[in-house]
């Protein structure tokens, strides 16, 4: 009885000594984040302005981000680590892989939790459960709703709470609504608002004793800054989706680079309180450093931390390689990491052996030279890459006048020199069939006034706008207009490659691609044409070869 009550003794002590014990005045939080990886899985090449000379230099790849990552978590070793969705879709990675490696180097980076990006919607609900399993951290999101999709439901949860150095913090996921409207098919799985969805879980986490919450966000920038305003309790948004690039405008400059904003942006809330919010450009070229110190309420008190952008040792100019040791070479290494917004890493070991043997895989098709161009091809100019497609589109149907090709559906530009199979497969990814469809110049209209909408609210606050591209047609936009009333003027090239305006009750034979056929990126007349509509069955990447390799140079 004396050693009951001399142990009961005991506990009351214990949990006094712990009620009289006061709160933590400080924790400070290190958030790591990458997002919009896209399967770039190597080095990339990527131009820059060094000493004012345009080089090309290699930026990104798994390899390195593994050293970046692994020398912020020997200086901060409860650094947390966030992907915030699309880790898939955009190499030949993906269209031979399926993902496998995506998954597993992600694995390798030690990532904490990841949401999900459209793209991971590619190939519809049936390949994600290979990402689940294969995953070896959560993929989030609180407003999916997988319950039509019982194989995938249980194993996603909309957040996770972390314990970091004894404090609790809570980490949210979210993706764009817009998913069933960008991806091919969505399956039987709901996409509901994404701000009620984080109110609730907030709400939820709060309950539970956390007021240190991170929202870990697939939407774009300017809706992270509108939820960021909107939602009390948010304490940093960590962003995807809109390829943001964040950071001191200034030193980005001189490498050549336009910052969109400052890292981090600092969003007032209505209560009085703020929140931040990142994002980490894209494809692996920016590790984010995000450090955040919250006072013993769990408010954000102060903060600090910057985009890294990881480069690797290999710059050209010209089209010629730069010779280690040489006077260039050094120049443009010193050039590129003179502000420290950028820093050459070496490849970590184990993750470079573990892609060797996918890498050699891919081998074959980059080396088969098709064509070839004597100038960078970019995809968002009027008369650059997207024009191009729209015109290989064209030239695939023939009995088509016109040709219309979503700018989202281009995803890398070609580079001067040779453009290879690898390159094609790379810039036009998703294996999309080109569909033709009858449509009378009203709908046409229309047509182009929905591409616009869905583009204005995608990139709203950018200073520039990706837009639709038409070969066959071309046409006036104001976007200071509002909805439904942007497009001034449409014409219609004629046999003799004159222009003639479009008529409204006149019918037009239109190649889109399979996306735009079933209403993707917005486009609901063509999803609803009622006239003729066939699948040519014609894979767009392979119409665009055969057009570029019968031109030889572009």
């Amino acid at each position: 009885m004396k050693r009951n009550c001399s142990m009961l003794l005991t506990v009351i002590i214990f949990m006094l000594l712990q009620a009289c014990s006061p709160a933590r005045d400080r924790f400070t939080l290190t958030i790591a984040h990458i997002n919009d990886t896209h399967s770039h899985l190597e080095t990339t090449p990527a131009t820059l302005q060094l000493n004012g000379t345009r080089t090309v230099a290699g930026l990104g790849g798994m390899a390195r981000l593994k050293t970046a990552v692994d020398e912020l978590r020997s200086r901060k070793p409860e650094t947390l680590l966030l992907h915030a969705g699309d880790a898939v879709q955009g190499t030949l990675y993906f269209n031979l892989f399926n993902g496998k490696p995506e998954f597993e180097l992600l694995n390798m980076l030690g990532v904490d939790a990841m949401t999900f990006g459209n793209h991971e919607f590619d190939r519809g609900p049936a390949m994600i459960p290979s990402f689940l399993t294969t995953a070896r951290f959560p993929i989030l999101s609180a407003n999916i709703d997988f319950s039509g999709e019982p194989v995938i439901a249980p194993h996603v949860r909309p957040f996770m709470i972390r314990d970091v150095a004894g404090e609790k913090v809570g980490i949210i996921g979210v993706t764009t609504e817009s998913t069933p409207i960008s991806t091919s098919s969505v399956g039987r799985t709901r996409f509901n608002d994404s701000k009620a969805a984080v109110e609730k879980a907030v709400a939820i986490l709060q309950q539970q004793g956390v007021n240190k919450i991170i929202v870990l966000s697939h939407l774009g920038y300017a809706e992270d800054i509108k939820l960021a305003a909107q939602v009390a309790g948010v304490d940093a948004v960590v962003g995807g989706h809109s390829h943001t690039l964040l950071g001191d405008g200034e030193t980005l400059g001189r490498l050549g680079l336009k910052a969109d904003g400052a890292y981090p942006a600092v969003v007032s809330q209505a209560g009085g309180g703020k929140a931040l919010v990142v994002q980490a450009w894209k494809w692996g070229y920016v590790l984010g450093e995000l450090e955040v110190t919250f006072n013993a309420s769990g408010e954000v008190d102060s903060f600090s931390g910057r985009p890294h952008l990881v480069a690797g040792d290999v710059f050209s100019r010209n089209g010629i390689e730069l010779v280690r040791g040489s006077a260039d070479y050094q120049s443009a290494v010193k050039a590129l990491q003179a502000d420290g917004a950028a820093r050459i890493y070496p490849q970590d070991v184990r993750v470079a052996a573990y892609l060797k043997p996918y890498t050699a895989r891919l081998a074959c098709y980059r080396r088969q030279v098709l064509a070839r161009t004597e100038k960078d091809l970019m995809p968002d100019t009027p008369d650059g890459l997207g024009a191009l497609v729209a015109e290989s589109m064209l030239a695939g149907v023939p009995a088509a006048r016109l040709a219309l090709m979503n700018s989202g559906g281009i995803r890398k530009p070609l580079l001067a020199g040779d453009i290879s199979v690898g390159d094609v497969l790379e810039m036009l990814p998703f294996a999309n069939t080109l569909y033709i469809i009858d449509l009378d110049g009203a709908e046409i209209k229309a047509s182009l006034e929905e591409g616009l909408e869905f583009l204005v609210r995608k990139f709203e606050g950018c200073s520039q706008l990706p837009l639709p591209h038409l070969a066959g047609a071309r046409y006036t936009v104001n976007l200071t207009r509002p909805a439904g009333r942007r497009v001034l003027q449409v014409e219609i090239r004629d046999a003799r490659g004159g222009w003639q305006p479009l008529q409204p009750t006149e019918v037009y034979r239109l190649v889109v691609n399979s996306f735009i056929a079933g209403g993707g990126d917005g486009f609901a007349t063509i999803k609803r044409a009622a006239r003729h509509r066939e699948d040519s069955g014609i894979i767009d990447a392979d119409a665009f070869a055969a057009y570029i390799k019968a031109r030889g140079t572009l």
